[in-house]
Protein backbone atom coordinates (compact mmCIF):
# COMPACT_ATOMS: atom_id res chain seq x y z
CA UNK A 1 0.00 0.00 0.00
CA UNK A 2 0.88 3.58 -1.01
CA UNK A 3 1.09 6.47 1.30
CA UNK A 4 0.33 10.03 0.77
CA UNK A 5 -0.16 13.45 2.53
CA UNK A 6 -3.15 13.73 0.05
CA UNK A 7 -4.91 11.83 -2.56
CA UNK A 8 -7.19 13.85 -4.90
CA UNK A 9 -9.86 11.75 -6.67
CA UNK A 10 -11.14 13.70 -9.95
CA UNK A 11 -8.77 15.18 -12.30
CA UNK A 12 -10.78 18.09 -13.72
CA UNK A 13 -9.75 21.79 -12.82
CA UNK A 14 -10.68 21.45 -9.12
CA UNK A 15 -8.64 18.19 -8.76
CA UNK A 16 -5.70 20.04 -10.90
CA UNK A 17 -5.32 22.58 -8.90
CA UNK A 18 -5.59 21.02 -6.08
CA UNK A 19 -3.11 18.27 -6.33
CA UNK A 20 -0.65 21.06 -8.22
CA UNK A 21 -1.25 23.44 -5.03
CA UNK A 22 -0.79 20.73 -2.63
CA UNK A 23 2.28 19.25 -4.40
CA UNK A 24 3.54 23.02 -4.27
CA UNK A 25 2.88 23.37 -0.43
CA UNK A 26 5.44 19.95 0.24
CA UNK A 27 2.54 17.27 0.08
CA UNK A 28 3.11 14.04 -1.06
CA UNK A 29 0.27 13.81 -3.09
CA UNK A 30 -1.80 11.32 -5.34
CA UNK A 31 -3.94 12.26 -8.12
CA UNK A 32 -6.66 9.60 -9.01
CA UNK A 33 -8.87 9.80 -12.37
CA UNK A 34 -11.13 7.44 -14.43
CA UNK A 35 -11.20 9.03 -17.45
CA UNK A 36 -8.71 12.15 -19.16
CA UNK A 37 -6.96 14.53 -17.17
CA UNK A 38 -8.02 17.97 -17.75
CA UNK A 39 -11.83 16.54 -16.87
CA UNK A 40 -15.01 18.11 -18.81
CA UNK A 41 -13.62 21.53 -18.87
CA UNK A 42 -10.81 20.29 -21.56
CA UNK A 43 -12.15 17.69 -23.15
CA UNK A 44 -15.99 18.21 -23.25
CA UNK A 45 -16.89 21.87 -22.06
CA UNK A 46 -14.64 25.26 -21.60
CA UNK A 47 -12.33 24.41 -24.11
CA UNK A 48 -14.31 23.09 -27.31
CA UNK A 49 -17.37 24.68 -26.59
CA UNK A 50 -15.62 28.17 -26.57
CA UNK A 51 -13.79 26.97 -30.01
CA UNK A 52 -16.86 25.88 -32.03
CA UNK A 53 -18.63 29.78 -30.57
CA UNK A 54 -15.28 31.62 -32.03
CA UNK A 55 -15.45 29.59 -34.91
CA UNK A 56 -19.56 30.52 -35.65
CA UNK A 57 -18.86 34.08 -35.14
CA UNK A 58 -15.97 34.48 -37.13
CA UNK A 59 -18.14 32.42 -39.95
CA UNK A 60 -20.81 35.24 -39.60
CA UNK A 61 -18.66 38.04 -39.31
CA UNK A 62 -17.57 36.72 -43.40
CA UNK A 63 -21.05 36.14 -44.08
CA UNK A 64 -21.64 40.38 -43.00
CA UNK A 65 -18.85 41.05 -44.38
CA UNK A 66 -19.96 43.86 -46.44
CA UNK A 67 -20.55 46.05 -43.33
CA UNK A 68 -17.35 45.81 -42.67
CA UNK A 69 -16.31 47.17 -46.23
CA UNK A 70 -14.99 44.28 -47.47
CA UNK A 71 -16.56 41.21 -50.40
CA UNK A 72 -19.47 39.79 -48.82
CA UNK A 73 -19.78 35.63 -48.82
CA UNK A 74 -22.36 33.90 -50.79
CA UNK A 75 -25.56 33.47 -48.89
CA UNK A 76 -25.73 29.77 -50.10
CA UNK A 77 -21.90 29.03 -49.01
CA UNK A 78 -22.09 25.73 -47.13
CA UNK A 79 -19.00 25.44 -44.59
CA UNK A 80 -16.92 22.16 -44.17
CA UNK A 81 -18.52 21.47 -40.72
CA UNK A 82 -16.54 18.21 -40.52
CA UNK A 83 -13.52 21.12 -40.57
CA UNK A 84 -14.80 22.86 -37.92
CA UNK A 85 -15.00 20.17 -35.74
CA UNK A 86 -11.39 18.74 -36.53
CA UNK A 87 -10.05 22.48 -36.14
CA UNK A 88 -12.05 22.20 -32.13
CA UNK A 89 -10.38 18.47 -31.38
CA UNK A 90 -7.05 20.17 -32.75
CA UNK A 91 -7.63 22.87 -30.11
CA UNK A 92 -8.56 20.63 -27.61
CA UNK A 93 -5.60 18.58 -27.68
CA UNK A 94 -3.04 21.61 -27.63
CA UNK A 95 -5.10 22.01 -23.80
CA UNK A 96 -4.90 18.49 -23.24
CA UNK A 97 -0.69 17.94 -24.21
CA UNK A 98 0.02 20.35 -20.76
CA UNK A 99 -2.35 17.39 -18.62
CA UNK A 100 -0.71 14.79 -19.63
CA UNK A 101 0.28 12.04 -16.28
CA UNK A 102 4.06 13.30 -17.30
CA UNK A 103 3.38 16.47 -16.58
CA UNK A 104 2.13 15.99 -13.11
CA UNK A 105 4.41 13.12 -12.66
CA UNK A 106 7.84 15.38 -13.52
CA UNK A 107 6.53 17.38 -10.72
CA UNK A 108 6.56 14.39 -8.33
CA UNK A 109 2.32 13.97 -8.41
CA UNK A 110 1.93 10.53 -8.70
CA UNK A 111 -0.67 9.76 -11.12
CA UNK A 112 -3.21 6.68 -11.37
CA UNK A 113 -5.48 6.29 -13.80
CA UNK A 114 -8.32 3.43 -14.37
CA UNK A 115 -11.62 3.44 -16.19
CA UNK A 116 -13.55 2.36 -12.82
CA UNK A 117 -12.12 5.42 -10.61
CA UNK A 118 -11.69 5.43 -7.14
CA UNK A 119 -13.69 3.41 -4.59
CA UNK A 120 -13.33 3.90 -0.88
CA UNK A 121 -12.19 1.42 1.57
CA UNK A 122 -12.64 3.57 4.51
CA UNK A 123 -12.03 7.12 5.18
CA UNK A 124 -8.50 6.49 4.33
CA UNK A 125 -7.58 4.37 2.24
CA UNK A 126 -8.84 4.35 -1.84
CA UNK A 127 -8.70 1.20 -4.20
CA UNK A 128 -8.59 2.15 -8.10
CA UNK A 129 -7.83 -0.60 -10.19
CA UNK A 130 -5.15 -3.26 -8.93
CA UNK A 131 -3.54 -0.04 -6.59
CA UNK A 132 -4.07 0.43 -2.66
CA UNK A 133 -3.14 3.67 -1.39
CA UNK A 134 -3.80 5.29 1.84
CA UNK A 135 -3.87 9.28 2.62
CA UNK A 136 -4.19 11.22 5.46
CA UNK A 137 -6.46 13.93 3.47
CA UNK A 138 -8.24 13.25 0.74
CA UNK A 139 -10.31 15.55 -1.80
CA UNK A 140 -13.31 14.73 -3.65
CA UNK A 141 -13.74 16.61 -7.15
CA UNK A 142 -15.15 14.20 -9.36
CA UNK A 143 -17.52 16.94 -10.99
CA UNK A 144 -20.85 16.40 -12.64
CA UNK A 145 -22.29 14.58 -15.26
CA UNK A 146 -25.40 15.27 -17.67
CA UNK A 147 -29.39 14.95 -16.62
CA UNK A 148 -31.30 12.47 -18.97
CA UNK A 149 -34.15 12.98 -20.87
CA UNK A 150 -37.48 11.49 -20.23
CA UNK A 151 -37.21 8.13 -22.88
CA UNK A 152 -39.08 5.13 -24.02
CA UNK A 153 -36.78 1.93 -23.76
CA UNK A 154 -33.09 1.06 -22.13
CA UNK A 155 -31.46 3.05 -25.20
CA UNK A 156 -32.44 6.55 -26.42
CA UNK A 157 -29.99 5.89 -29.75
CA UNK A 158 -30.05 9.68 -31.05
CA UNK A 159 -29.55 11.79 -28.43
CA UNK A 160 -26.37 14.03 -27.54
CA UNK A 161 -25.10 15.88 -24.56
CA UNK A 162 -22.24 18.09 -24.10
CA UNK A 163 -20.19 14.88 -23.55
CA UNK A 164 -20.56 12.77 -26.80
CA UNK A 165 -21.20 15.89 -29.16
CA UNK A 166 -17.79 16.97 -30.18
CA UNK A 167 -17.06 13.75 -31.59
CA UNK A 168 -19.83 14.20 -34.77
CA UNK A 169 -18.99 15.59 -37.95
CA UNK A 170 -21.76 15.94 -39.51
CA UNK A 171 -23.69 18.84 -39.62
CA UNK A 172 -27.21 18.06 -37.66
CA UNK A 173 -30.13 19.34 -40.76
CA UNK A 174 -32.58 20.06 -37.78
CA UNK A 175 -31.56 19.85 -34.04
CA UNK A 176 -33.40 20.25 -30.71
CA UNK A 177 -32.05 21.38 -27.24
CA UNK A 178 -33.68 19.84 -24.26
CA UNK A 179 -33.65 22.75 -21.38
CA UNK A 180 -33.35 27.08 -22.11
CA UNK A 181 -30.16 27.16 -20.74
CA UNK A 182 -26.37 28.17 -21.08
CA UNK A 183 -25.28 25.61 -23.35
CA UNK A 184 -28.55 25.39 -25.05
CA UNK A 185 -27.86 29.31 -26.02
CA UNK A 186 -23.95 28.95 -26.94
CA UNK A 187 -24.41 25.91 -28.73
CA UNK A 188 -27.58 26.53 -30.33
CA UNK A 189 -26.51 30.32 -31.74
CA UNK A 190 -23.14 28.53 -33.17
CA UNK A 191 -24.91 25.31 -35.11
CA UNK A 192 -27.69 28.11 -36.29
CA UNK A 193 -24.92 30.26 -37.91
CA UNK A 194 -23.42 27.10 -39.76
CA UNK A 195 -26.96 26.43 -40.89
CA UNK A 196 -28.67 23.87 -38.32
CA UNK A 197 -32.69 24.59 -38.38
CA UNK A 198 -32.28 25.25 -34.27
CA UNK A 199 -35.04 25.18 -31.50
CA UNK A 200 -35.12 25.21 -27.87
CA UNK A 201 -37.52 24.27 -25.52
CA UNK A 202 -37.25 25.79 -22.02
CA UNK A 203 -40.38 24.69 -19.89
CA UNK A 204 -40.25 27.97 -17.96
CA UNK A 205 -41.96 30.94 -19.16
CA UNK A 206 -38.14 32.15 -20.35
CA UNK A 207 -35.25 31.21 -21.53
CA UNK A 208 -31.75 31.68 -19.04
CA UNK A 209 -33.52 31.64 -15.95
CA UNK A 210 -30.47 32.20 -14.60
CA UNK A 211 -30.06 35.83 -16.15
CA UNK A 212 -31.74 39.57 -15.14
CA UNK A 213 -35.16 39.69 -17.11
CA UNK A 214 -34.03 42.31 -19.17
CA UNK A 215 -30.99 40.21 -20.68
CA UNK A 216 -32.69 37.31 -20.87
CA UNK A 217 -35.44 39.70 -23.40
CA UNK A 218 -32.44 40.99 -25.01
CA UNK A 219 -31.03 37.46 -25.86
CA UNK A 220 -34.44 35.76 -26.78
CA UNK A 221 -34.86 38.47 -29.48
CA UNK A 222 -31.18 38.29 -30.56
CA UNK A 223 -31.54 34.26 -31.22
CA UNK A 224 -34.80 34.60 -32.46
CA UNK A 225 -34.06 37.14 -35.43
CA UNK A 226 -30.89 34.65 -36.02
CA UNK A 227 -33.84 32.09 -36.52
CA UNK A 228 -33.68 29.62 -33.50
CA UNK A 229 -37.17 28.37 -32.62
CA UNK A 230 -37.88 29.15 -29.07
CA UNK A 231 -40.55 27.44 -27.38
CA UNK A 232 -41.03 28.47 -23.61
CA UNK A 233 -43.52 27.37 -21.55
CA UNK A 234 -43.09 23.59 -23.09
CA UNK A 235 -42.83 20.72 -21.24
CA UNK A 236 -40.78 17.24 -22.75
CA UNK A 237 -42.88 14.30 -21.55
CA UNK A 238 -41.22 11.54 -23.59
CA UNK A 239 -38.95 11.35 -26.44
CA UNK A 240 -39.36 8.32 -29.15
CA UNK A 241 -36.38 6.51 -31.45
CA UNK A 242 -38.28 6.87 -34.72
CA UNK A 243 -38.19 5.54 -38.14
CA UNK A 244 -35.08 7.10 -40.16
CA UNK A 245 -33.33 7.40 -37.49
CA UNK A 246 -34.96 10.36 -35.81
CA UNK A 247 -36.44 11.46 -32.80
CA UNK A 248 -39.93 12.21 -32.00
CA UNK A 249 -40.65 14.42 -28.94
CA UNK A 250 -44.35 14.35 -27.14
CA UNK A 251 -44.39 17.01 -25.57
CA UNK A 252 -47.26 18.98 -23.33
CA UNK A 253 -47.68 23.10 -24.52
CA UNK A 254 -50.58 25.74 -23.62
CA UNK A 255 -52.52 23.34 -22.46
CA UNK A 256 -52.12 20.70 -25.08
CA UNK A 257 -50.23 17.88 -25.96
CA UNK A 258 -48.26 17.94 -29.12
CA UNK A 259 -45.95 15.93 -31.05
CA UNK A 260 -42.50 17.57 -32.49
CA UNK A 261 -39.86 15.52 -34.89
CA UNK A 262 -36.22 16.35 -35.45
CA UNK A 263 -32.92 14.95 -36.43
CA UNK A 264 -31.12 15.29 -33.06
CA UNK A 265 -31.74 16.08 -29.76
CA UNK A 266 -29.43 18.13 -27.93
CA UNK A 267 -30.09 17.06 -24.13
CA UNK A 268 -29.31 20.20 -21.46
CA UNK A 269 -31.40 19.52 -18.59
CA UNK A 270 -29.00 20.03 -16.25
CA UNK A 271 -26.42 18.28 -13.82
CA UNK A 272 -25.93 15.46 -11.71
CA UNK A 273 -22.77 15.07 -9.71
CA UNK A 274 -20.54 12.44 -9.74
CA UNK A 275 -20.70 9.98 -6.51
CA UNK A 276 -22.01 6.89 -7.98
CA UNK A 277 -19.46 4.03 -7.88
CA UNK A 278 -17.28 6.02 -4.90
CA UNK A 279 -18.68 4.06 -2.14
CA UNK A 280 -18.78 7.26 -0.18
CA UNK A 281 -20.39 5.10 2.36
CA UNK A 282 -17.14 3.18 3.35
CA UNK A 283 -15.97 6.86 3.98
CA UNK A 284 -18.80 8.17 6.26
CA UNK A 285 -18.98 11.09 3.33
CA UNK A 286 -22.73 12.41 3.31
CA UNK A 287 -24.37 13.29 0.05
CA UNK A 288 -27.64 13.71 -1.36
CA UNK A 289 -29.19 14.79 -5.08
CA UNK A 290 -27.44 18.19 -5.16
CA UNK A 291 -23.86 16.36 -4.10
CA UNK A 292 -21.58 16.00 -1.07
CA UNK A 293 -22.29 18.14 1.84
CA UNK A 294 -20.14 20.57 2.89
CA UNK A 295 -19.82 22.72 5.67
CA UNK A 296 -18.09 26.87 5.41
CA UNK A 297 -14.68 25.03 5.05
CA UNK A 298 -15.14 22.61 2.28
CA UNK A 299 -15.16 19.73 4.99
CA UNK A 300 -17.38 16.58 4.53
CA UNK A 301 -18.53 14.52 7.08
CA UNK A 302 -15.57 12.64 6.97
CA UNK A 303 -13.74 15.26 9.31
CA UNK A 304 -10.60 14.25 6.72
CA UNK A 305 -12.20 14.42 3.59
CA UNK A 306 -12.80 17.37 1.86
CA UNK A 307 -15.01 18.42 -1.82
CA UNK A 308 -14.74 21.23 -4.14
CA UNK A 309 -15.70 21.55 -7.81
CA UNK A 310 -19.46 20.44 -9.27
CA UNK A 311 -19.76 17.49 -6.67
CA UNK A 312 -20.41 19.88 -4.06
CA UNK A 313 -21.58 22.84 -5.71
CA UNK A 314 -24.03 24.28 -7.30
CA UNK A 315 -22.77 27.24 -8.64
CA UNK A 316 -21.21 24.44 -11.42
CA UNK A 317 -18.08 26.78 -13.01
CA UNK A 318 -14.66 25.91 -13.65
CA UNK A 319 -13.38 29.30 -12.00
CA UNK A 320 -15.42 27.99 -8.58
CA UNK A 321 -14.00 24.59 -8.52
CA UNK A 322 -10.40 25.85 -8.74
CA UNK A 323 -11.12 28.63 -5.93
CA UNK A 324 -12.96 26.08 -3.98
CA UNK A 325 -9.62 23.43 -4.60
CA UNK A 326 -7.22 26.25 -3.17
CA UNK A 327 -9.59 26.29 -0.12
CA UNK A 328 -9.25 22.54 0.32
CA UNK A 329 -5.54 22.60 0.66
CA UNK A 330 -5.59 25.87 3.12
CA UNK A 331 -7.65 24.42 5.41
CA UNK A 332 -6.35 21.17 5.41
CA UNK A 333 -2.86 22.72 6.15
CA UNK A 334 -3.89 25.66 8.22
CA UNK A 335 -8.08 24.90 9.02
CA UNK A 336 -8.61 28.39 8.97
CA UNK A 337 -10.30 29.43 5.61
CA UNK A 338 -14.32 29.63 4.63
CA UNK A 339 -15.49 30.01 1.09
CA UNK A 340 -16.25 33.65 0.71
CA UNK A 341 -19.97 35.11 -0.44
CA UNK A 342 -20.86 33.00 -4.04
CA UNK A 343 -23.02 35.98 -4.71
CA UNK A 344 -19.53 38.06 -5.00
CA UNK A 345 -19.19 35.14 -8.04
CA UNK A 346 -18.82 36.48 -11.58
CA UNK A 347 -19.58 34.21 -14.49
CA UNK A 348 -20.31 34.87 -18.09
CA UNK A 349 -22.37 33.14 -21.10
CA UNK A 350 -20.36 32.99 -24.50
CA UNK A 351 -23.17 33.61 -26.56
CA UNK A 352 -22.78 36.37 -28.97
CA UNK A 353 -22.88 39.05 -28.08
CA UNK A 354 -21.29 38.09 -24.47
CA UNK A 355 -23.36 38.15 -21.16
CA UNK A 356 -21.53 39.28 -17.70
CA UNK A 357 -23.09 39.43 -14.32
CA UNK A 358 -21.59 39.39 -10.90
CA UNK A 359 -23.73 39.90 -7.27
CA UNK A 360 -27.51 40.55 -7.35
CA UNK A 361 -29.50 41.35 -10.26
CA UNK A 362 -32.16 44.39 -11.17
CA UNK A 363 -34.77 41.91 -9.17
CA UNK A 364 -32.68 40.40 -6.96
CA UNK A 365 -31.52 43.63 -5.07
CA UNK A 366 -35.39 45.13 -5.22
CA UNK A 367 -36.92 42.31 -3.59
CA UNK A 368 -33.96 42.92 -0.93
CA UNK A 369 -34.04 46.68 -0.80
CA UNK A 370 -36.78 48.75 -2.40
CA UNK A 371 -34.25 51.29 -2.61
CA UNK A 372 -32.21 51.01 -5.44
CA UNK A 373 -30.43 53.23 -7.74
CA UNK A 374 -30.07 51.72 -11.36
CA UNK A 375 -27.69 53.36 -13.66
CA UNK A 376 -27.27 51.96 -17.16
CA UNK A 377 -25.61 53.07 -20.34
CA UNK A 378 -25.70 51.63 -24.05
CA UNK A 379 -22.82 50.19 -25.54
CA UNK A 380 -23.39 52.47 -28.54
CA UNK A 381 -22.50 55.38 -26.59
CA UNK A 382 -18.64 53.70 -26.57
CA UNK A 383 -16.41 54.49 -28.98
CA UNK A 384 -14.88 51.00 -29.06
CA UNK A 385 -18.41 48.72 -29.77
CA UNK A 386 -18.76 51.78 -32.62
CA UNK A 387 -15.39 50.77 -34.18
CA UNK A 388 -15.92 47.01 -33.99
CA UNK A 389 -19.86 47.51 -35.65
CA UNK A 390 -21.03 45.71 -32.77
CA UNK A 391 -23.24 48.26 -30.55
CA UNK A 392 -25.58 45.78 -29.32
CA UNK A 393 -26.05 45.90 -25.58
CA UNK A 394 -25.41 47.63 -22.33
CA UNK A 395 -23.99 47.69 -18.83
CA UNK A 396 -26.57 48.07 -15.74
CA UNK A 397 -25.31 48.43 -12.16
CA UNK A 398 -27.43 48.37 -9.03
CA UNK A 399 -26.13 50.69 -6.27
CA UNK A 400 -27.92 50.03 -2.81
CA UNK A 401 -29.02 52.90 -0.45
CA UNK A 402 -25.48 53.48 1.36
CA UNK A 403 -24.04 53.79 -2.46
CA UNK A 404 -22.72 50.46 -1.74
CA UNK A 405 -22.23 48.11 -4.83
CA UNK A 406 -25.21 45.32 -5.01
CA UNK A 407 -24.61 44.06 -8.56
CA UNK A 408 -23.96 44.20 -12.16
CA UNK A 409 -24.70 42.85 -15.60
CA UNK A 410 -23.44 43.62 -19.04
CA UNK A 411 -23.84 42.87 -22.27
CA UNK A 412 -21.99 43.08 -25.22
CA UNK A 413 -18.60 42.18 -26.83
CA UNK A 414 -16.13 40.78 -24.56
CA UNK A 415 -18.61 41.48 -21.59
CA UNK A 416 -16.99 39.00 -19.60
CA UNK A 417 -13.87 40.56 -19.11
CA UNK A 418 -15.11 44.38 -18.24
CA UNK A 419 -17.76 42.88 -15.65
CA UNK A 420 -14.76 42.05 -13.37
CA UNK A 421 -14.10 45.42 -12.48
CA UNK A 422 -17.01 45.66 -10.35
CA UNK A 423 -16.09 41.88 -9.20
CA UNK A 424 -12.70 44.15 -7.39
CA UNK A 425 -14.94 46.47 -6.34
CA UNK A 426 -17.35 44.40 -4.33
CA UNK A 427 -14.76 41.61 -3.32
CA UNK A 428 -13.01 44.82 -2.06
CA UNK A 429 -15.73 47.10 -0.95
CA UNK A 430 -14.70 49.96 -3.32
CA UNK A 431 -16.61 53.07 -4.08
CA UNK A 432 -17.84 53.80 -6.98
CA UNK A 433 -15.85 56.91 -7.49
CA UNK A 434 -12.66 54.79 -7.07
CA UNK A 435 -14.00 53.27 -10.78
CA UNK A 436 -14.68 56.61 -11.69
CA UNK A 437 -11.34 57.85 -10.88
CA UNK A 438 -9.14 54.84 -13.30
CA UNK A 439 -7.68 56.05 -16.30
CA UNK A 440 -8.99 53.36 -19.11
CA UNK A 441 -7.20 53.74 -22.47
CA UNK A 442 -9.42 55.02 -25.23
CA UNK A 443 -11.16 53.22 -27.20
CA UNK A 444 -11.47 49.81 -25.33
CA UNK A 445 -14.69 47.93 -24.80
CA UNK A 446 -14.09 48.98 -20.76
CA UNK A 447 -14.59 52.42 -21.11
CA UNK A 448 -18.18 51.39 -21.09
CA UNK A 449 -17.19 50.94 -16.96
CA UNK A 450 -15.84 54.82 -16.96
CA UNK A 451 -19.08 55.27 -18.32
CA UNK A 452 -21.28 54.12 -16.83
CA UNK A 453 -19.47 55.42 -12.75
CA UNK A 454 -19.49 58.39 -14.16
CA UNK A 455 -22.88 58.92 -14.85
CA UNK A 456 -23.24 57.53 -11.00
CA UNK A 457 -21.61 60.20 -10.32
CA UNK A 458 -23.31 63.34 -11.78
CA UNK A 459 -26.54 61.61 -10.35
CA UNK A 460 -25.01 61.92 -6.91
CA UNK A 461 -23.67 65.39 -7.54
CA UNK A 462 -26.84 66.92 -8.98
CA UNK A 463 -28.80 65.20 -5.89
CA UNK A 464 -26.41 67.12 -3.33
CA UNK A 465 -26.94 70.57 -5.34
CA UNK A 466 -30.19 70.10 -4.77
CA UNK A 467 -30.36 69.33 -1.07
CA UNK A 468 -28.21 72.80 -0.71
CA UNK A 469 -30.85 74.77 -2.66
CA UNK A 470 -33.88 73.69 -0.65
Amino acid sequence: MKNYDLAVIGAGSGGLVAALTANRRGMKVAMLEKDKIGGECTHSGCVPSKTLISSARHFRQMKNSQSFGLPMLSETYDPNFSSVMEHVDTVVQSVYQNEQPKFFEDQGIDVFLDSLGAQFINSHEIKIGDDHIQANHIVISTGSSPRMAPHDGANLINFLDNQNFWDIREKPKSILFLGGGVISVELGQSLARFGSKVTIIEQNSRILQVVDEEIARMASELLEHEGIKLLTGTKVNNCIQSEGNKVVLQVEREGRDEEILTERIFVALGRMPNVDGLNLENAGVNYSTYGITTNDYLQTSAPNIYACGDVTSRAKFTHIASYQAEICVENIINGNQRINDLTIVPWAIFMDPEIGHVGLSETQAQEANSEIQVFRVGADTVDRFKTENSTEGFLKIIVGPDNKILGADAVGNHAGEWIQFFTLAMRHDLPMDNLADLIFIYPTFSEIVKKVTSRYLRTIESAIQTSKVN
